[in-house]
């Protein structure tokens, strides 16, 4: 039966359950509220608040410091700029190097970084790869720090050279 309603009303059969249960549980509801005649009414009550924005306003007329908190202008971007460390303004823009200028074997952290793609991190890792070998033989040992690929090496390959 329930196979056959659920085709008719194009619903699955749980779907059709479910709304059974709902229906009959707000029929049943509506018979208990009007037999047993619960009739529960709330009262809207309202709140004076002009008691307490008096003690706000009489402490903004006795205190000065308050009133001039109030009414001072803020320049939001230079607040939100201060606490940053670097300033969004100064943004740092990479010298991309000319080809072939970094020698890889006595290249400095900060000579790295100009590399596109390499970073203070990665930079770090360069130099302590470095120190552990040595010194680098091939440009293709540089795909053994942690950071650089395939493609980061491709891409900055054209500005190293090893001595």
């Amino acid at each position: 039966m329930i196979d056959k309603l659920s085709r008719k009303l194009n619903l699955t059969p749980t779907e059709l359950k479910l709304s059974g249960f709902l229906i009959v549980s707000l029929i049943i509801g509506f018979i208990l509220k009007f037999l047993l005649g619960v009739n529960e009414k709330t009262e809207l009550s309202f709140y004076n608040y002009s008691q307490i924005d008096s003690i706000f306003l009489n402490e903004e007329k006795n205190d000065t410091n308050n009133s001039e908190i109030l009414n001072k202008n803020v320049d939001y971007k230079r607040e939100v700029f201060d606490f940053y460390e670097r300033g969004f303004n100064k943004v740092y823009k990479k010298q991309l190097p000319a080809e072939k200028s970094i020698n890889l074997n006595k290249a400095t952290k900060e000579e790295l970084m100009n590399l596109p793609g390499i970073g203070e991190k990665t930079a770090e890792s360069i130099i302590e790869h470095r120190n552990k070998l040595s010194e680098f033989r091939k440009l293709e040992d540089l795909l053994n720090v942690k950071g650089i690929g395939s493609k980061k090496l491709d891409t900055i390959k054209k500005y190293l050279y090893i001595e």
